[in-house]
């Protein structure tokens, strides 16, 4: 990496920061509490956080007698990390009274804000019919999103970040079987479709998709058992039954 280049901050899947003197891995960080710290400081960095947040983003209701000691280390610990970057001063957290603040240099990579940035892209280049530009945008969304996020660990704050991470890989396999619809490729179209359907079997607009690249494919056949498996799915784990779009569109690939 040039020296020009920025930071590449990573917190989906294994904790990293590449600079253009190495990597700092997983392992370097301050143990468990540590990559909790760090990671939500990366995700709040744009604002200064409390310390009664971070004891809640670390402990939950489970606070320990030495909460004030142990965050205090855990910053210092994080400070030494951040000054083996080759510019010290462009990186590091800053202290104020009662909160903390990270502060990165302005071309900073991190990859859960360009999967946030690549969904959006995708499907804003959808709409506007670009749909090679799409599905690259959206394979890099679905990519980053796929990493996992703090795995082993359990907060509402991380429940809540992996849920947004999974509607990116929804949004993003929904893109890509739309953009090979469009460009043709109904047999790729209809392989994003069963990833979408194996990832979430409640997640409607996937047996839609299936159906139309079935549709698009010649394979009209296979139709049926799809919309089968939709109704089957949604009875037995939402109690809930098709939606009229979907009624509507077996309708009409079955009988066209």
């Amino acid at each position: 990496m040039p020296d020009a280049a920025p930071l590449r901050i990573y917190i989906c899947g294994r904790l990293a920061i590449e600079h253009a003197d190495g990597v700092i891995r997983e392992a370097d960080f301050p143990a468990r509490q540590g990559r909790r710290l760090w990671t939500y400081l990366v995700l709040n960095h744009r604002r200064p956080v409390s310390r009664d947040e971070l004891i809640d983003a670390l402990w939950g209701s489970e606070i320990p007698d030495t909460w004030d000691t142990t965050i205090n280390a855990l910053v210092s610990r994080l400070r030494r990390l951040l000054r083996t970057t080759p510019r010290p001063d462009d990186v590091g957290i800053r202290g104020e009274v009662g909160r903390y603040m990270l502060q990165l240099p302005s071309m900073t990579f991190i990859d859960y804000e360009r999967a946030r940035s690549a969904i959006h892209a995708t499907e804003t280049l959808l709409r506007q019919g670009e749909h090679d530009s799409a599905l690259s945008e959206a394979r890099v969304a679905l990519e980053i999103a796929s990493r996992g996020f703090l795995t082993g660990e359990d907060a509402p704050w991380i429940v809540g970040e992996r849920q947004v991470l999974r509607d990116i890989q929804l949004r993003s396999l929904e893109a890509t079987v739309e953009s090979e619809l469009a460009r043709g490729n109904p047999t790729l179209a209809e392989l994003e479709s069963r990833e979408l359907i194996k990832l979430d079997p409640l997640h409607e607009s996937g047996y839609r998709l299936l159906m139309r690249s079935l549709a698009d494919g010649g394979k009209t056949a296979q139709i049926p058992a799809i919309m089968q498996r939709c109704r089957q799915a949604l009875a037995e784990y939402a109690e809930m039954e098709p939606s009229p779009e979907t009624e509507r569109l077996y309708q009409q690939l079955i009988t066209r």
